[in-house]
């Protein structure tokens, strides 16, 4: 190594400084001109090649990219870009294996649109982009794999004598389930309206939703609000109105109070669209009559002599064909001949088609039952009386049996003086209960009015007590005054006893003034049993 190294270094010593610098010149040339191809191979315009995606979908043709070795991009989760001069290219062979199936291409329109696209080309260009957004949002529903929405916009007429001013527009949506069924009905109500509000004047009608199946699953607009709880409504009408009629029939036999009447209806809000093929024969004149509409009729005939048998004719079929007749020829001992002729003929049967729809809240089911208070049915019989609710409520003769109920029986009635009593023994209960009470209340209050009267009749005999020692103390120097002393004194004490009964007077009227109810109920009491209570 060290040698190599040695032999370049003696090499490059040899060399003069011109050819140094050619050298190291063109090595940089080179080194210039490999960057500059690198940065132009990787810097080449992208493309949208197709958005609005599905990642499964993307996924695939990122895969048949790799697969062709074509550089791409991903813009978003839902773009993917190519380089612009494989674009065309690229999108032809995609297109010619199916893809996109969930996305859309309309933005490479778009970006083409210049100063020169026209009115008409604009108009067409927002109108992708309105059927593009619809779709993405469609496919924002739950369990909705693929969305495709086309719309086609009504044009004014160009003729002034033309009754139509302008068409109407119209639209359809394809929507494709991730389980491969089919929206459910709140989803295709939900999918009419959001495309009808995204075109102006576009009615809900206007606008046919189909599934991955090519089944049509548009609601109608009248249809598109009815649910479980509309069907529980226009079952309870029906059964109003079945008794009613059956109450109108009955009521006036036994009694409107006689009669009573329950009705169970049950209502399919479902919309069914059903087609039937009928076949039938012609009309004939009798059993043998064959004269019918032929269709297609084939003969064949064939002859044979001398053992050898040519044959005639063109081969028919057996299909619905008249019996084969044959016609034999005599033979001798050196030749035999033999004739046949076979008739073929195809008949044509009539044939009806009815295609019909029927539109939610019919009645599918009807039963009746009916109570009558008495001991049998008087003078109706069973029959009759079925035969009555049946015809009011519209349920056919074989049917009756089963689906109209008869009972007769008497209605149950309270016994009233039982109810009287036990109503009366209630009163008389909570009328002792209250009474209790009351006396209870009553009794507190004259325990409390007794306790007070006896506390303030002991302070006043305490009162008297003391005023009686006073009176004591001074008694002896009352002998010793005058008479007029002693009189004077004795007014003073009379005036003094005077004031103390006022007093009490005054309270008592203050306190009957201010409990007028318990000075009624304590003077009621006294007068009663007072000779009692002064007793104890």
């Amino acid at each position: 190594m060290k040698e190599k190294l040695e032999q370049i270094k003696e090499f490059v010593g040899k060399l003069s400084s011109k050819t140094k610098k050619l050298i190291i010149a063109g090595a940089a040339l080179l080194l210039i001109a490999a960057v500059a191809v690198a940065f132009i191979l990787n810097n080449q315009p992208y493309e949208v090649l197709f958005s609005g995606l599905g990642t499964e979908e993307a996924q695939q043709i990122v895969g048949k990219l790799q697969e062709s070795g074509i550089d791409f991009k991903y813009q978003g989760e839902s773009t993917i870009l190519v380089k612009k001069d494989v674009l065309d290219v690229t999108k032809a062979q995609l297109v010619q294996e199916g893809y996109p199936k969930s996305g859309f291409t309309y933005d490479t329109f778009i970006n083409n649109a210049g100063m020169m696209t026209t009115d008409s080309d604009k108009r067409t260009y927002k109108l992708y982009e309105l059927q593009d957004r619809i779709s993405s949002t469609i496919r924002l529903f739950e369990n909705v794999k693929d969305a495709k929405v086309t719309i086609a916009l009504g044009e004014e007429s160009k003729y002034a004598l033309d009754d139509e001013a302008k068409q109407n527009s119209s639209a359809t949506a394809v929507v494709t389930m991730k389980d491969g069924g089919s929206p459910t009905e709140d989803q295709a109500a939900a999918i009419q309206r959001l495309v009808a509000k995204s075109v102006p004047g576009m009615e809900l009608d206007q606008v046919a939703v189909f599934d991955g199946n090519g089944n049509d699953v548009s609601v109608s607009e009248e249809s598109s609000s009815m649910n479980g709880s509309d069907a529980e409504e226009i079952a309870a009408v029906i059964e109003n109105q079945i008794e009613e009629k059956v109450h109108d029939v009955l009521g006036p036999v036994y009694g409107n109070q006689n009669v009573r009447i329950s009705a169970r209806a049950k209502v399919d809000m479902q919309r069914l669209i059903t087609e039937s093929t009928t076949y039938n024969t012609p009309e004939k004149i009798d059993q043998n009559d064959k004269s019918g509409i032929v269709s297609h009729e084939e003969s064949m005939t064939e002859n044979t002599k001398n053992g050898q048998g040519t044959a005639g004719g063109e081969v028919g079929t057996e299909t619905n064909a008249d019996n084969t007749e044959y016609a034999a020829g005599g033979g001798g001992n050196s030749s035999a001949s033999s004739e046949s002729e076979s008739v073929s003929k195809d008949y044509l049967v009539n044939q009806i088609k009815e295609q019909g729809q029927i539109d939610p809240g019919v009645l599918t089911d009807l039963t009746v039952a009916v109570a009558i208070n008495g001991e049998g049915y008087g003078e109706l019989t069973e029959k009759q009386i079925r035969d009555l609710v049946g015809n009011a409520a519209g349920i056919a003769a074989e049917d009756r049996e089963g689906k109209i109920s008869l009972v007769s029986a008497p209605f149950y009635k309270a016994n009233t003086e039982e109810a009287s009593a036990k109503a009366n023994a209630m009163d008389t209960k909570t009328l002792l209960i209250l009474a209790g009470i009351a006396a209870a209340v009553l009794l507190i209050l004259i325990i409390i009015i007794l306790i007070v009267a006896k506390r303030r009749k002991k302070k006043r005999m305490l009162e008297e007590q003391e005023l009686l020692a006073a009176e004591t103390e001074v008694m002896p120097d009352l002998y010793a005054d005058s008479d007029e002393d002693i009189e004077r004194l004795s007014k003073e004490m009379q005036e003094l006893r005077n004031d103390r009964g006022m007093e009490l007077k005054k309270q008592v009227r203050e306190f009957a003034d201010q409990n007028p109810e318990i000075s009624a109920q304590l003077l009621k009491s006294w007068l009663n049993g007072g000779e009692d209570h002064g007793e104890q």
